[in-house]
């Protein structure tokens, strides 16, 4: 049965973009070897992708100017929008407008045997908490205090955590595995 995960690093003080909305200060320890081998494992069991408009264009401005590859490869993307977003050539792009409850069924059909990946923004995650569509957090937590940015969840949610596994990937580096709800 296919689950929707959020896969997300922060900062020790619970942040995923610093004050600007850049994630950019991860970026070095998304190259640690114990965190790109358990995110590579990750990636291997999802079979779609869900993201939100304004990380979409992140990723496209960056993968645009080659400054990154698009990282999603040939599996399905929704994004979240209420705007016009540009489409990347090649990328399997569906930009879609309401609910999340309302979109999850067919989000999980796309992705076939596989899970489908929560990318972010942190409004979109909150929104699936919201709509009870999110059933685990991956929560990649590194030495690092940002002091303000966004939030794992960028608005006031509140629900219960289990805790399902505490992983050490090295380099005061931990993933904690949480069952949602």
């Amino acid at each position: 049965m296919t689950s929707f995960k959020y896969y997300v690093g922060a900062s020790i003080d619970g942040f995923i973009a610093d004050r600007n909305g850049s994630v950019q200060w991860f970026t070095p320890y998304a190259s640690q070897p114990g965190v790109k081998k358990h995110f590579d494992e990750f990636f291997e069991t999802v079979g779609a992708v869900v993201i939100g408009g304004k990380t979409y264009e992140n990723i496209v401005r960056d993968a645009s100017e080659g400054s990154v590859p698009w990282v999603f490869g040939d599996k399905p993307v929704w994004v979240f929008t209420h705007h016009e977003l540009p489409t990347l050539p090649g990328a399997d792009l569906t930009f879609i407008r309401g609910e999340v409850g309302f979109w999850s069924r067919d989000i999980a059909q796309s992705a076939g045997a596989g899970d489908v990946w929560v990318v972010g923004g942190a409004d979109l995650a909150g929104a699936f908490v919201e709509a009870d569509a999110l059933d685990e957090l991956l929560l990649v937590t590194v030495p690092e205090v940002l002091g303000g940015g966004a939030n794992l969840f960028g608005r006031a949610i509140s629900t219960q955590l289990s805790s399902l596994e505490v992983t050490d990937l090295g380099t005061d580096i931990l993933l904690s595995r949480y069952a949602i709800g």
